[in-house]
């Protein structure tokens, strides 16, 4: 082992680093935390393995093409950082990384993940955005522990029923994928808090209406024409933003959704709103711009707490009277 923390020495040296590690080869073996971000990295040493109390690694915002299949003998990582790098495959026993809990692979080259990923299971967090990731194995259904998983910008057509057992995931973005549905699954998540599924090719969606705690849904940019779920359901929602689908009308049960404070229906089709829309006492901005209406509901006038309207783009619509309103598109 001295031999290779001695080669990992000589490599620090090599790249110009050792002004910012410890130079006494014992407290460079004892380290738990490394921060190899924003180095110009092409690559690692095979002799990174010698570094075996280490907890922390964070190798983001450099050139790595690859990691060195010995980082997976670091049986003692939890928290792994390697953002915005080219990384185009994993180590295929990567799934040795058994410690892993929290895992940053945003901004890479990866279509691929191998097997052996699938047995990370103590993972809490994974990003995996702007990759090129098409498909997912069912095996991801292992991941029990996730809390949060960020799977946006990629080329994921379909998802495959891996939700269940997922039973304590409150984060989980999809956006900017290619998803013409979603996994039934999905809607048997009950600690869900956001839902982001922006830009993905939607006409339907399945139930999700077990989620209760659901404080932010986005569904912006999708082929939606309806609302085919009891959206009341959504008790604790917030954060609802359906901008730029085909919807045609809204359901009424909006109207109950008495914690939602900011509500998005730009570029639709829409040639009115609920009657009840003034029921959304805690809405403090709401846009309705590119439409088709041509009036406001009366009730909109009950809107105590709303600071922002867009309504332009519509049929000659006129700014309401709310002395509450700080700002409108339309004076």
């Amino acid at each position: 082992m001295r031999e290779t923390i001695v080669d990992f020495a000589k490599w620090i040296k090599s790249q110009g680093l050792e002004h910012t590690l410890p130079k006494e080869l014992s407290k460079l073996q004892q380290l738990s935390s490394l921060d190899l971000s924003r180095k110009k990295l092409k690559s690692l040493p095979n002799s990174i393995a010698a570094l075996q109390n280490l907890s922390v690694l964070k190798l983001s915002g450099n050139r790595l093409t690859e990691l060195p299949s010995s980082i997976t003998k670091l049986k003692h990582l939890r928290n792994l950082q390697c953002e915005n790098n080219l990384l185009d495959s994993l180590p295929e026993d990567f799934g040795n990384l058994q410690s892993l809990v929290i895992l940053n692979l945003n901004g890479n080259q990866l279509s691929t993940l191998p097997e052996s990923f699938y047995t990370l299971e103590n993972l809490t967090r994974l990003t995996l955005a702007v990759n090129r990731l098409s498909q997912l194995s069912s095996s991801f259904k292992k991941l029990k522990k996730l809390l949060h998983i960020s799977l946006d910008t990629n080329y994921l057509s379909a998802l495959p029923e891996v939700f269940e057992s997922m039973q304590s995931l409150y984060y989980l973005d999809l956006s900017f994928n290619k998803l013409s549905s979603l996994p039934e699954s999905l809607g048997t998540i009950q600690e869900l808090e956001t839902l982001i599924l922006e830009g993905n090719l939607l006409q339907n969606l399945p139930s999700l209406e077990r989620h209760d705690m659901l404080i932010k849904l986005n569904l912006n940019s999708n082929h939606l024409k309806t609302i085919n779920f009891d959206i009341s359901k959504l008790e604790d929602l917030q954060i609802l933003t359906l901008e730029n689908n085909l919807l045609t009308s809204i359901p009424h049960e909006v109207c109950q959704l008495a914690k939602l404070n900011y509500l998005n229906l730009s570029a639709n089709k829409l040639t009115s709103l609920p009657a009840c829309i003034g029921n959304l006492q805690h809405l403090y901005e709401l846009d309705i711009e590119d439409n088709q209406i041509s009036a406001l509901p009366d009730s909109i006038t009950q809107l105590k707490q709303l600071k922002t309207l867009f309504i332009a783009n519509n049929h000659n619509l006129k700014k309401p009277h709310l002395p509450s309103l700080e700002y409108c598109d339309i004076e």
